[in-house]
């Protein structure tokens, strides 16, 4: 009998709030175990973030207002 592992998959909500709590100078592995997370995502997310890659949870209603 094969299990096929799921991926878990996250709001950008609790992604961007991650990355808030390392920036704000705690560590990404204090952080991870804290929220239950891989030590590898939240370092990709951040990573991300720096990059500009891992937009805010609003970031379509930006466009929305610009438009006419």
């Amino acid at each position: 009998m094969t299990h096929k592992q799921v991926r878990a998959q996250y709001t950008q909500e609790f992604k961007m709030e991650a990355v808030r709590q390392v920036r704000a100078g705690q560590a990404i592995a204090v952080v991870a175990k804290v929220l239950g997370i891989p030590k590898a995502s939240l370092g990709n997310w951040v990573r991300q973030s720096a990059k500009g890659d891992l937009s805010g949870a609003g970031a379509d209603d930006k466009v929305a207002r610009v438009s006419p």
